[in-house]
């Protein structure tokens, strides 16, 4: 709806070419043209000429179009718009492009559209100076338009996000789209509706070298409901509308999809057989498990039709389904015409872009693979728009997953709704000032990695503290930061620690910490750098979440002597003071227990310290062989538990 909302304003506003590259498979060509194809019928007439993978045979309408857009004026109102969808592969992509060459285009606006812009489109050798074949093309077709805008649209952005900033598919600016009334997605199925999910026991996940012969139970009950959902709409109407359907996505090997897809053929001809038979002695233990069946759909559905309607009409609710292999080696769309109920098996094609209709029951049997996030959330086609007012049928809906699959999409939420809200914060700026870093579990990837041309960083914090390892680094030995530093000491009220007499305290506004304080706070080594970025990202969510939060600032050895630091071989300090080695129960136990002891609290040390270079001077101690900096402020910062969470950070590529 975005992309026929934004073709309608660029024919409005003097575009006359819009492209649209629409996906890796047939399908989604096919599904990207009908939809597209609302245009022309919204607006009558002839308006909009549109073609499909174009060719030279095409050159003619071209021609003619650019001549009248030349006498016309390009943004004259009532000129024809030349609407072309082209598959995302060199086979069509080149074509098209020899095909705008061949006539003179300056000065005509041109609209690209970039469907699903993190598949294919990207480039997959950063570090080569031959770019993979589908980047070039998209290069070159570019080239061809001298006046155009290119969007990428995506649901799962991380790819474009974490490739080199001067890569010229690297976006100026990003934009949010939010769904209509009615969409269900992760919040829906793993936060709010958590009856609606359930795992495959691990025992009927099979390796795909040695499949059973008969199908595992999980399949049968998950085909069991999906059939009494669709007998609950033929008996609420008698020849219902529209579709429901039920996906089968158990691995990517073909052979895999075969034996699904026979399974389940193999058992709707069995139930068909056996419950026209009423002399079949099979058939009341077969009606009693599609009454189980029943149960489960009544554990959410309050207006179920009664079992007894349910069965009577159960033979032609599942004989009238209709079940398709998609896959490559099967090139048939799928027949949605041909009937209300649909059951489709395979995996690639069904795991990005295209639209199920009518989607009620998942089985994915699959696993996780290489935990790449992208990757898992593309499979989710169980979300979309399950509770429309005109079509609420979520109640019918479930989802029967790998455990770790399902683990892995309530990860991916949080890491969803944090690239989203960063996205939304930088609204307005470029987005290759964007930071690169995101809450993401440790167990996922955010991407596939060949389309990095530098990788990012797990930060981990050691029992939750950060230590500045390098704070000489900061510009003029830490000048802006020793000014940053005696501008908070003025903005508080310091008071001793009742434990700590030595070390000074105040609790300050998180928010006003983070803005005025850490974010300027200059911390150049990356050994610094990396960590305090997470730690930036952390307590901007905290912050976020709750704007009453505060942070407990410490200034360490507050009026006290200056603490000397020295560097190792690689040049950094160990910051914070152990615990002393005197026999007084009392004795110090540490820098690091000076913090606040609670759990939704963050504690802020600040040190100020002269970092030295020392060396050996056998058979005496080690000397001072160099003053590195005099006077340095340098900071440890702890979080507790609960705010400890994984996240990548990548450095400024």
């Amino acid at each position: 709806m975005s992309m026929e909302m934004v073709a309608a304003l660029g024919k409005d506003n003097g575009f006359r070419i819009i492209v649209l590259i629409a996906g890796v498979t047939t399908m989604l060509v096919g599904q990207s043209a009908e939809r597209m194809a609302h245009l022309r019928a919204g607006a009558g007439g002839y308006d909009w000429v549109m073609l499909t993978n174009p060719r030279d045979d095409a050159h003619g309408q071209l021609d003619s179009l650019v001549q009248e857009w030349r006498h016309d004026g390009a943004g004259a109102q009532g000129s024809r718009v030349l609407l072309i969808t082209v598959m995302k592969n060199t086979r069509h992509l080149g074509p098209l492009t020899t095909l705008l060459q061949g006539v003179n285009l300056t000065g005509i606006p041109a609209l690209i559209f970039d469907d699903e812009a993190d598949q294919a489109s990207l480039n997959t050798r950063p570090n080569d100076p031959r770019p993979s074949a589908v980047y070039s093309a998209i290069e070159a077709l570019r080239t061809s338009l001298p006046h155009h805008t290119l969007l990428q649209y995506t649901a799962t952005p991380q790819a474009p996000l974490l490739i080199s900033r001067i890569d010229s598919l690297s976006a100026d600016f990003a934009e949010l789209i939010s769904p209509g009334l009615g969409y269900t997605g992760g919040s829906t199925f793993f936060e709010q509706r958590l009856d609606l999910v359930s795992t495959i026991p691990p025992n009927e996940i099979f390796d795909h070298t040695n499949l059973p012969t008969d199908p595992p139970q999980s399949l049968i009950d998950a085909l069991q409901v999906f059939f009494v959902a669709v007998a609950a709409k033929y008996v609420e109407t008698g020849s219902p509308n529209g579709h429901r359907s039920m996906l089968i996505h158990p691995h990517q090997r073909q052979a895999v999809h075969n034996a699904f897809l026979q399974w389940t053929e193999q058992l709707k001809a069995d139930w068909v057989a056996t419950i026209s038979s009423q002399g079949d002695p099979d058939r009341p233990g077969l009606l009693a498990e599609f009454a189980n069946a029943h149960a489960e759909l009544a554990r959410s559905v309050t207006d179920l039709p009664p079992f007894d309607a349910i069965a009577a009409v159960l033979r032609i609710a599942i004989g009238r389904t209709i079940p398709t292999l998609v896959n490559s080696n099967n090139g048939q769309e799928i027949p949605w015409a041909n009937g209300y109920a649909h059951i489709l098996v395979g995996g690639e094609k069904l795991g990005r872009g295209y639209t199920v209709k009518g989607l009620t029951v998942t089985y994915m049997p699959r696993g996780p693979g290489g935990w790449t996030a992208d990757t898992i959330q593309q499979r989710a086609r169980f979300f979309g728009y399950h509770a429309k007012p005109t079509d609420n049928y979520l109640d019918y809906c479930r989802v029967r997953l790998h455990q770790d699959v399902r683990d892995a999409y309530v990860a991916y939420i949080e890491h969803e709704k944090d690239m989203r809200t960063q996205i939304r914060h930088n609204r307005g700026s470029s987005l290759k000032d964007l930071k690169r870093a995101f809450f993401l579990d440790r167990q996922l990837r955010p991407t596939r990695h060949n389309i990095m041309l530098q990788l990012y960083d797990r930060p981990r914090l050691s029992s939750g503290w950060l230590e500045q390892r390098v704070p000489q680094a900061a510009p003029e030995n830490g000048a802006l930061n020793s000014q940053l530093v005696a501008g908070l000491m003025q903005a508080i009220q310091l008071r001793p620690d009742q434990q700590f007499g030595r070390h000074f305290f105040a609790d300050v506004s998180l928010r006003d910490l983070l803005e005025n304080f850490l974010i300027p706070f200059s911390c150049p080594d990356e050994r610094d750098e990396i960590p305090l970025c997470a730690i930036r990202l952390t307590l901007a969510d905290v912050a976020d979440r709750d704007p009453a939060a505060t942070c407990r600032v410490i200034f360490m050895d507050h009026g006290g002597d200056l603490r000397e630091r020295s560097i190792d071989d690689g040049g950094s300090i160990t910051l914070q003071q152990g615990r002393s080695s005197s026999a007084d129960p009392n004795r110090y136990p540490g820098d690091r227990h000076v913090r606040v002891n609670a759990d939704d609290r963050v504690t802020l040390q600040i040190h100020t310290v002269r970092v030295v270079r020392r060396q050996d001077n056998p058979p005496g101690p080690p000397i001072i062989a160099e003053v590195i900096a005099a006077r340095v402020p340098a900071l440890a910062i702890y979080l507790p538990p609960p705010l400890q969470r994984d996240m990548i950070v990548q450095r400024n590529n």
